[in-house]
């Protein structure tokens, strides 16, 4: 089994109609990949998806992808394609 900390790490949290996909990278290449799989990944216009980055120094941080008032249950399947994208298989 490969070490957590060698890959992105996915933390997903969830309440009513709201989802959030947390993922920690700890370089620049692994960061410019998060962003550029969550361009090319489409949701609807109409959903309200607020994607952040937190710094936390030496290359490391998060971003974030924030689904609010998700009626439709798009979060899910979006949060599918990007991880298969990342190559991430499970979320802690």
């Amino acid at each position: 089994m490969t070490d957590i900390t060698d890959h992105i790490t996915a933390i997903h949290s969830h309440e009513e109609r709201y989802e959030k996909l947390e993922l920690l990278y700890r370089n620049a290449e692994e960061k410019a990949r998060i962003l550029d799989a969550i361009a090319s990944t489409p949701w609807r216009k109409e959903c309200q998806v607020e994607i952040s980055t937190i710094e936390e120094g030496e290359g490391r941080g998060i971003v974030s992808v924030e689904f609010h008032d998700d009626y439709d249950k798009e979060a899910g399947p979006f949060f599918d394609v990007l991880m298969k994208k990342l190559g991430i298989d499970r979320c802690e």
